[in-house]
């Protein structure tokens, strides 16, 4: 399979405003694996959030933007290459993957444009969507490096080290998007555990956390059960390649006053390969003291 030299980066806005040193993490890891990014500037959230409160008109228009930002320059990619849209959020990933080619061609029927408009916009999203990758999703397909390779030459002390992957909803039962994340953890020097009931929601479900709290609440505190088991054998961290999911379980440990380590799975790999992947830190990380070599 030939080198892939150039891609488009599709940060979401979760990691854009609420944790932009994953996308800085994710960035550094894809550079050092020798990828040029562009990362277009007139991205927007692709509307998935709207679009999963029963908002499709307004989800419609972010998704028609979302479109027009990446192929301006996503088209440079050669028919038979095109250039692949690496995603940081599995959830964003499924949003664009499959649901929006429906959605937009939909939506201009219903504001009575023509057919024929309804089906180029449903291409033009099926086309983008052909191109989007998830994060780890990529990593376990291309990567060749180890945090070895990129760091120095001795073994570092993350052997040993275990952490809970969790892998989000959207991302298990739309993608099919399971055993990339944990192959990418491995890869990285540490060993990946799952939690029991692994493939149960965490609780956040975009719109859902917010209009059913106290469920959403329950659930959350039922995953965190499961890690509490999950410390007590070793664990140091959380890990999740969707930041939704990671909010979600990270903001509930936080209200108890629990400063356990929660990191975007981009934010594992790159310490992985600086050769800093030790539980301190992890724990600077995670609490944003780590900086991004």
């Amino acid at each position: 399979m030939p080198t892939m030299t150039r891609a488009q980066l599709f940060v979401s806005c979760l990691v854009d405003l609420f944790r932009p040193r994953a996308g800085i993490a994710a960035v550094q890891v894809l550079e050092r694996r020798d990828i040029e990014l562009e990362v277009p500037p007139g991205q927007t959230c692709c509307g998935q959030f709207a679009y999963n409160a029963g908002h499709h008109r307004e989800a419609a228009a972010m998704g028609r933007q979302f479109v027009r930002a990446f192929e301006a320059s996503g088209a440079n990619g050669s028919p038979a290459d095109p250039l692949p849209l690496i995603a940081l959020s599995g959830s964003c990933a499924a949003m664009v993957k499959i649901e929006m080619p429906e959605l937009l061609e939909r939506d201009a029927l219903r504001q009575g444009r023509t057919s024929a408009t309804a089906a180029r916009w449903r291409r033009r999203a099926e086309t983008l969507a052909g191109r989007v990758v998830e994060f780890s999703e990529w990593l376990d397909g291309h990567d060749s490096l180890t945090p070895f390779d990129v760091a120095s030459p001795e073994p570092a002390a993350s052997e040993s080290l275990q952490v809970v992957c969790h892998t989000g909803c959207h991302m298990r039962r739309l993608l099919g998007v399971t055993e990339p994340p944990l192959r990418a953890l491995r890869r990285a020097g540490v060993e990946p555990l799952e939690l029991i009931d692994a493939d149960q929601c965490c609780g956040f479900g975009g719109s859902f956390g917010l209009i059913e709290p106290d469920i959403s609440a329950a659930m959350t505190d039922a995953k965190l059960a499961h890690l509490a088991t999950a410390r007590s054998e070793g664990a140091t961290c959380l890990v999740s390649a969707d930041l939704g999911c990671l909010m979600q379980l990270g903001g509930r440990l936080s209200r108890r006053g629990d400063q356990f380590p929660t990191l975007h799975l981009a934010e594992l790999v790159d310490l992985a390969d600086q050769g800093r992947l030790t539980a301190a830190e992890i724990e600077r990380a995670a609490h944003g003291q780590g900086g991004n070599a």
